[in-house]
């Protein structure tokens, strides 16, 4: 092509009609691009990144997994990237006898797959990437990229119920939820991560199926996948018992507002069955899940939607009420089989004192766990602050058009209530709750003030009767309302602005305190590989993992009278401590204190066993009154501090260690303590920088130390 062609080109596609062309193409895609998705677009992904913002806060004091439980998971993560998802089934129980020990643990009959099968295939696909990342990295981060999902699913959730509004308002309340935060912060890598999002997913997906105004295929579609969704919660957290329980009581609420269709059955029976196909398979509950009480009412339920599809099919009154009577009358007597022939199987001891709080005075190492106490409405408070107060309106509004959706809610939020007073862990499962009920409160409120803000067009006469407020009034509402809503709920930043419970040693306090890390690390570096370790179940995660070593009990509390056998242990003298640790095994002990810490700040700073003895003697078995002396702590200036007495084990092991291992003289002269309380059998062989963490050889030799 010559150049005068291409200069003729040229001046043909820049001439006033080709821009004119251009220009209008440009104009169309104006049109196409809403300015109300533009600023859904950036609401909705705004949010998403003040989840993650919130999120990784705990960075500030290290990049590393918090709290206990995440290394247990952490280390099933690791098994599955190494020997495949198979292994987790087949890893026989004698090559985990690191835990509990010497029994060891059948990992795949005791523990979850959800979060480490979630977690590993996350690793794979960040690999895939051609990302560098260890499995350690992946699940410091995995958290977060769990929270993120829940608040889409959440979005999706609410729109359902209050259009894309609400979707927002419900996403941007999760994000800041303190509750939510608290499960989904950096490094907080458990169950709650993977069960949250599940719930909220088989919630969408089934109402979703209960929508009139979608095909009878979609409905058994979302049916369907909503079972698959409730399967894998069932795979992932315990609490699944009571979504099992929630759908069929909901199911029952449709039936009493007569909103019974063969839909309903369809859905129900589709969610359900596949469900619980899927928790079966998983071998921590097997075919015995099928026979506990919330299970069997699932099944109840399903039979009483058989029984009034079956009843459709005949028109008279006579007939009906004679199928309806024979029903029941099976139903009682299988009731009655089952519950003479033990057939209805009991869940875990944890679940029956949600139902009934009482028991928990019968279970001291339930009762032990903080997150298992009762809700106070101090603590209720913390979590949702003001926001609790639209709660009641969001009940209102949802009881005002009572769709499938908003009769959900009202289930939900009720049943919450309850278990979460119970229980305070459970205000994780009534978060979501509470912020769909207070989305839907202030979608409400502001489309009723949005409604009177709108100029009309009145005759004179109706002209003064005329509800209209001006903008400046309009913009101070709006502001209120945010502050009352939003405001409220960045307690959630507060709770997330806190240090990995191991960066602080497990002190609640905004500060590096690295004894612990310096007390794993030389336990995995200076231990032989056959060392065995005793320590209050606390701390058992730590010294397996992060130690790679082997402990008596750990946070599984699985083996409850090996638990109790510590306990007695730490209460005993040394002598009677060395008869219960050399059945066992046990090398070394590890006691925990911070009295060290509150003699050098001159405040009461106890969160270690000084404190924790008290479960120690209540688990075992022992009368904590007659246990109480104050003789070693009034010497020390903390009169008000109750310890074992001078003779027990744990009195010597804290004391010995926060005064940094001084010899007898020291303690007798300085401190002016009593000369016994200087281990015999115990030899000092680890101590921490802050004198908080001490590690002893047992000394199971006849001869005892001598004095330094």
């Amino acid at each position: 092509m010559s150049f005068r062609k291409i200069q003729n080109s040229l001046k043909k596609a820049f001439n006033i009609g080709g821009l004119s062309v251009f220009s209008k193409s440009f104009s169309y895609l104006r049109t196409r691009v809403n300015k109300g998705d533009v600023i859904w677009f950036l609401c909705f992904s705004s949010i998403l990144l003040v989840a993650v913002l919130i999120r990784i806060l705990p960075l500030n004091w290290g990049f590393t997994l918090s709290e206990f439980d995440p290394y247990f998971q952490y280390d099933i993560t690791n098994h599955v990237v190494e020997k495949g998802y198979l292994a987790w089934f087949e890893t026989p129980k004698i090559e985990w006898t690191k835990y509990w020990y010497p029994w060891g643990r059948n990992i795949a009959s005791t523990s979850f797959p959800g979060v480490p099968f979630t977690a590993a295939a996350l690793y794979y696909l960040i690999s895939a990437l051609g990302i560098s990342a260890s499995v350690l990295d992946t699940v410091i981060i995995f958290p977060v990229v769990m929270a993120v999902l829940t608040c889409i699913v959440a979005y999706f959730f609410g729109k359902d119920i209050g259009g894309r509004e609400m979707g927002l308002f419900f996403a941007l309340f999760l994000a800041l939820n303190p509750a939510f935060i608290s499960r989904t912060s950096l490094g907080f890598f458990d169950t709650e991560t993977t069960g949250i999002f599940s719930m909220l997913l088989a919630f969408l997906l089934y109402l979703r199926s209960l929508q009139p105004e979608k095909t009878r295929l979609k409905k058994l579609c979302y049916a369907i996948a909503g079972g698959l969704a409730l399967g894998y919660f069932a795979a992932s957290w315990g609490a699944a018992r009571y979504i099992f329980g929630l759908i069929p009581l909901f199911t029952v609420v449709l039936l009493l507002f007569k909103k019974y269709s063969t839909d309903l059955l369809l859905s129900y029976s589709a969610t359900i069955g596949v469900g619980l196909l899927l928790a079966t398979a998983v071998p921590k509950l097997g075919l015995r899940y099928l026979t506990e009480p919330q299970n069997l009412a699932a099944f109840g339920v399903f039979l009483l939607l058989s029984l009034i599809e079956i009843t459709q099919f005949y028109e008279d009154k006579k007939t009906k009420l004679t199928i309806t009577a024979l029903f029941f009358g099976a139903l009682a007597v299988a009731l009655f089989i089952f519950m003479e022939t033990g057939i209805i199987s009991l869940p875990a001891e944890r679940f029956l004192s949600i139902l009934n709080p009482f028991l928990r005075g019968t279970m001291p190492l339930i009762e032990s766990v903080q997150e298992h106490r009762p809700a106070t409405w101090a603590s209720i408070y913390f979590q949702f602050g003001l926001f609790i107060f639209l709660v009641p309106l969001g009940i209102y509004f949802a009881s005002k058009k009572r769709t499938n959706h908003n009769l959900f809610l009202i289930v939900f939020t009720l049943t919450t209530i309850y278990f979460a007073s119970s229980m305070i862990r459970l205000t994780l499962i009534m978060a979501p709750a509470f912020c769909a009920l207070g989305a839907l409160a202030v979608v409400e409120l502001l489309n009723a003030f949005i409604d009177i803000t709108k100029k009309r067009t009145f005759t004179r006469r109706r002209l003064r009767l005329a509800p209209h407020v001006g903008k400046s009034f309009s913009w101070a509402f709006f502001i209120c309302l945010f502050l009352v809503t939003t405001l409220t709920l960045t307690k959630g930043i507060e709770s997330a602005y806190m240090p990995p419970t191991i960066a602080s040693s497990s002190v609640p306090i905004r500060a590096n305190l690295y004894d612990w890390e310096e007390a794993l690390t030389w336990i995995s570096e200076s231990l032989p590989s056959d060392a065995v370790l005793a320590s209050w179940w606390d701390y058992g995660y730590w010294i397996t993992v992060g130690g790679n070593k082997s402990t008596l009990a750990d946070n599984g509390t699985l083996n409850t009278t090996q638990i109790a056998q510590i306990g007695r242990m730490f209460m005993s003298n040394e002598t009677a401590a060395l008869a219960i640790l050399e059945p066992l095994g046990a090398t070394h002990v590890v006691a925990f204190s911070t009295i060290s810490l509150a003699l050098s700040a001159q405040q009461a700073l106890f969160f270690g066993d000084e404190v924790k003895w008290y479960w120690m003697a209540k688990i075992g078995g022992l009368n904590v009154t007659d246990l109480q002396d104050t003789t070693v702590s009034s010497i020390l200036g903390f009169g008000g501090l109750y310890l074992p007495p001078v003779h027990a084990i744990l009195t010597k092991l804290m004391i010995y260690g926060a005064l940094g291992a001084p010899d007898v003289s020291t303690l007798v002269d300085d401190y002016g303590l009593p000369q016994e309380l200087r281990p015999s059998y115990f030899q000092l062989v680890f101590l921490s920088s802050n004198r908080m963490v001490s590690i002893y050889r047992v000394r199971y030799e006849i001869q005892p130390l001598e004095p330094v």
